[in-house]
């Protein structure tokens, strides 16, 4: 997806747990066009990423949600806010040495004309690059391993919060650390004091967690089933780019109400409560529009869902020993990959 962003200042803090202290910037980052770029291309990737969750501050005191109001109240206070939030995740990260040391980069912009305040963690990323001894016979080149080396533009940022100034919602991504012994999304427990919703990643790995175990319940991990599913998954997003959970249990239990209730609350149980479910381009042509099998014989094949009800090009029989035949039809041609 294609979004119009527009960074209005953004400064850099270095959270460097391994010198014990933060280092804030006094001043804002100058938002020349290679800044800019780099700014831009991380946040239009942390729109897309499918493990980005909606959320909403809770709690009577909240103070990050205070810090967060001031910036919307008075721009002037942007430096001092983002100290401020700098200084928490800081002192997390001090308590807790699992959480990966980062360069934090506060800033406000527009999304499509919505304003926000975004705080990106970019996480350290190990790295070699060459160095140059001046010694008195000559230079010495030799290779130094960095250990402070920010993600590149192509690479994902794996933490992040964006407050948008007009709904004072919240857009996250983060990840599992272990506090106090137990692995705990911090950032969304301890520094904005949040509740979230479920990705789309999230809501996509429980309606495939509970089909498997309905399909090996009921149905010996049927084959078919697995298939019909992605079919109508693959059906529904060409149709309406979303689905409904209640259509995926009738398209695929069909007449076996017992089955299809249990799939719902299942489905429900787990903690996906949503009637229709937004499915992003990306994820519907990765995970919808193919299908992968692998036979007991240690066979692969890898098919068009189009295909899958379609015998002009593959078929499946039963055969009456119990073993499957799989005849793949009109091929003109066949590459070695």
């Amino acid at each position: 997806m294609e979004y119009d962003i527009h960074i209005k200042k953004a400064v850099l803090h270095i959270l460097d747990t391994s010198i014990n202290f933060p280092v804030f910037s006094n001043s804002e980052l100058e938002l020349d066009g290679e800044i800019s770029e780099f700014l831009e291309k991380h946040l239009a990737k942390i729109l897309d990423d499918t493990n980005l969750k909606k959320a909403q501050f809770v709690g009577e005191t909240n103070p990050a949600r205070d810090v967060c109001a001031a910036v919307k109240d008075d721009e002037g206070c942007f430096l001092e806010a983002s100290n401020a939030l700098g200084g928490m995740i800081f002192d997390m990260m001090l308590k807790n040495v699992d959480i990966t040391p980062a360069d934090l980069i506060c800033c406000l912009f527009y999304i499509n004309n919505e304003q926000y305040l975004g705080i990106l963690k970019l996480n350290y990323k190990t790295g070699y690059t060459h160095y140059v001894n001046q010694l008195e016979e000559g230079a010495s080149n030799s290779i130094i391993r960095h250990k402070t080396l920010l993600p590149s533009d192509g690479q994902k940022v794996e933490e992040a919060v964006l407050i948008s100034m007009e709904t004072g919602q919240l857009k996250l991504l983060e990840r599992l650390y272990e506090i106090n012994g137990a692995k705990e999304f911090y950032l969304s427990q301890y520094i904005f004091n949040c509740s979230t919703d479920l990705s789309q990643n999230q809501k996509l790995k429980i309606i495939d967690k509970v089909t498997q175990k309905i399909n090996k319940k009921y149905y010996d991990e049927d084959f078919d089933k697995v298939a019909k599913l992605k079919k109508v998954v693959s059906d529904s997003l060409d149709e309406n780019k979303e689905i409904r959970v209640d259509a995926i249990a009738e398209e695929i239990f069909e007449t076996n109400l017992a089955v299809r209730e249990e799939y719902i609350q299942e489905i429900q149980k787990a903690g996906l409560k949503d009637e229709t479910i937004e499915i992003p381009e990306k994820i519907a042509e990765k995970k919808f529009k193919t299908h992968k099998i692998k036979t007991d014989t240690g066979i692969e094949i890898n098919f068009p869902l189009s295909y899958y009800d379609d015998r002009d090009m593959i078929e499946f029989f039963n055969n009456p020993d119990g073993s499957i035949s799989i005849i793949i039809k009109n091929v003109s041609k066949i590459t070695n990959k």
